[in-house]
């Protein structure tokens, strides 16, 4: 008997449980999106607020592409900066080597020479050294950016989800009991914080990729006057 009653007590605790299991899913919707069966109550009349949230989501996936464009071509400048590496990694063999030719045969224009090529190759790797260091800098700046306009989009959808809740209750739809306004609103301030965070961080990643752009400019030009007394521009260190 006492086997029965407890088997009979796990099956009520079990279909309680399975209830109130019901209840929150069906309450999770008020977290989540605006069901479009539920938001096709709105007339157009009504829709400019939910239009104009749109556009800012859609004007957020814009932004979206473009900085994963902007993280693409700094991908490419890290190339270039391999490729000056190369060059740079080159122009130190050779003039170390005609150093060690100038030393054999003691000739002083080959020793002149060995000088100017060596002092000629150490201003290449600096050049070289500071773009890869740019370089670097730039990618993770971009990616930065990437992840502050990932989080700008969850925002603006977040903002329209409460846009399309307002609309509902405009219309006095009901439809919009199923829903919670202050959860759709508490998802809208979360967005926003994790938002400014991204995007202060990309800001200061941006700066300090600046920075590195900077000293990479002034290595390059140290590095072209050096070679190019005439002002004549060289190609190797890179157009940027």
């Amino acid at each position: 008997m006492r086997q029965l009653q407890s088997v009979a007590f796990a099956i009520m605790t079990l279909a309680i449980a399975l209830a109130i299991g019901c209840k929150t899913s069906g309450g999770s919707q008020s977290a989540g999106t605006i069901a479009e069966t539920d938001f096709a109550q709105v007339p157009a009349a009504q829709m400019g607020p939910v239009d104009q949230a749109r556009q800012s989501v859609a004007r957020a996936n814009d932004e979206q592409a473009r900085a994963q464009l902007r993280l693409k071509e700094a991908q490419q400048e890290d190339q270039l900066a391999a490729a000056d590496q190369k060059s740079a990694k080159a122009a130190m063999e050779q003039a170390k080597t005609k150093a060690q030719i100038a030393g054999e045969t003691r000739d002083p224009s080959k020793i002149e020479l060995a000088g100017r090529l060596s002092e000629q190759a150490g201003m290449q790797q600096r050049a070289a050294d500071a773009r890869s260091d740019y370089a670097k800098k730039l990618i993770d700046a971009r990616q930065t950016s990437v992840a502050a306009a990932d989080k700008k989009t969850a925002l603006q959808e977040a903002k329209l989800e409460v846009a399309k809740l307002e609309a509902l209750r405009g219309v006095n739809s009901q439809a919009a009991v199923k829903y919670d306004m202050a959860g759709l609103q508490q998802r809208v301030l979360k967005a926003q914080g994790e938002y400014q965070a991204a995007d202060q961080k990309a800001k200061d990643q941006e700066w300090w990729a600046q920075q590195a752009h900077r000293t990479y400019g002034d290595a390059k030009s140290e590095f072209q006057a050096q070679t190019s007394p005439s002002g004549t521009p060289q190609t190797g260190t890179g157009s940027r």
